[in-house]
């Protein structure tokens, strides 16, 4: 209930507060004339999502304007929103409960994954994956934050019960490469981000590595390769990719929630400076005291919340009854801290930052708020007879 609830309000907001200017209102008009084009021209409908309309054709897998690729991530959205639109006529909350059955599924996995973690916090683990306020409000607009969120929790929970079964089935293989081509064509540098945790957490697994050292070790290679791959492949320079990307996103006017961001260079030294400042806007901000936007309040409360969860969990951690380097854990906080530290680099606005983020907090927060011991908590304000 409170996903639809959420979905629903997500349209009405974003259609009060921005009329026609709003990502999810605007795939649902373009699904609506995908709807028309299939009952008057079939044939182009079946074919348009493959055609590139750029005189470079289908290069620029990782650009940000003028791609076939980057159009791509939406066309699907757009597709799947034309069939909907059989039943829904076109009407976007209705097809926001279509669109948010199948996300709601992705709640489920990471819930099936984080509850054999923490056996004994059901509780805890109901409302890290289901009712974190701003994972629960954006995952459920109509756009690619849902189907990344729900895409990684079929990622995590099929290699999460592979390795437990100790065995990889056809039909888990099927499931894990349907997911990463997804993510590929939804979101390619979440696929780039997510490979390396998820090779480490099956080698860790499945050769009984000692996992935080592992982990670390394993970064500390790919950082070295990342950093030193274009003297290896000369055509191919992932420092420019991401410094291309920043630059892409400084051509956008300029939003209500803007924010200072360091031009990124394409070396090591650059990357090195700028890694605070990624880490402080994607970790600490908008700060209580920031509000550049109305809309954002919420947020600042919740993040504040998650602060002092924080700071519990520093102050009062639970024994090692739960294992704190359980390698899936350990998965999913070095893949967030990656993922944050690219948003941290490219993205300027806080309205959109807060919107990326949101996608990966399960990851942090169930950890976090799972670990404190509460019960110490309650007997702190208990009053002695």
């Amino acid at each position: 209930m409170a996903k639809i609830i959420a979905g629903l309000a997500i349209g009405w907001i974003s259609y009060n507060l921005y009329n026609t200017g709003n990502d999810y209102w605007d795939v649902n008009r373009e699904g609506w004339k995908e709807y028309q084009l299939l009952l008057s021209n079939p044939k182009e409908y079946f074919t348009n999502i493959f055609k590139s309309q750029y005189t470079q054709g289908y290069g620029g897998m990782f650009d940000s304007f003028q791609s076939f690729w980057n159009d791509l991530r939406n066309n699907i959205i757009i597709k799947f929103l034309s069939v909907c639109n059989i039943f829904s006529r076109g009407n976007y909350y209705i097809n926001s409960l279509f669109f948010n059955f199948f996300c709601f599924l992705g709640h489920v996995a990471f819930y099936r994954i984080f509850i054999k973690i923490y056996k004994n916090q059901q509780r805890a683990v109901i409302i890290c994956c289901f009712l974190l306020p701003s994972m629960l409000y954006f995952t459920s607009g109509v756009q690619k934050d849902g189907i990344v969120f729900t895409t990684l929790g079929f990622l995590s929970y099929t290699v999460f019960k592979s390795l437990q079964q100790n065995y990889f089935s056809k039909k888990s293989l099927l499931i894990i490469l349907l997911t990463l081509t997804v993510l590929f064509l939804i979101r390619s540098y979440v696929l780039l981000n997510v490979l390396p945790a998820l090779i480490m957490w099956i080698l860790v697994v499945k050769y009984k590595w000692p996992a935080f050292k592992s982990f670390a070790i394993g970064y500390i290679i790919l950082g070295l390769i990342f950093f030193n791959f274009n003297s290896i492949v000369k055509n191919i320079n992932p420092l420019k990719t991401v410094t291309q990307k920043q630059a892409d996103f400084f051509t956008l006017p300029l939003a209500s929630t803007q924010i200072k961001l360091d031009t990124l260079y394409p070396n090591f030294k650059s990357f090195l400076y700028n890694a605070p400042q990624a880490y402080n806007h994607l970790l600490l901000r908008p700060y209580i005291t920031e509000l550049p936007a109305k809309s954002l309040l919420p947020i600042n409360i919740e993040l504040v919340f998650y602060q002092l969860f924080f700071i519990f969990f520093i102050a009062f951690k639970r024994k090692k009854e739960e294992k704190e380097n359980n390698p899936f854990i350990l998965f999913g906080i070095f893949f967030t801290l990656t993922m944050f530290l690219f948003i941290g680099y490219i993205m300027p606005n806080l309205g959109s930052i807060v919107r990326y983020r949101s996608v990966y907090l399960p990851f942090l927060i169930a950890p976090v708020i799972c670990n404190i011991n509460w019960e110490k908590i309650k007997g702190l304000f208990k009053i002695k007879k």
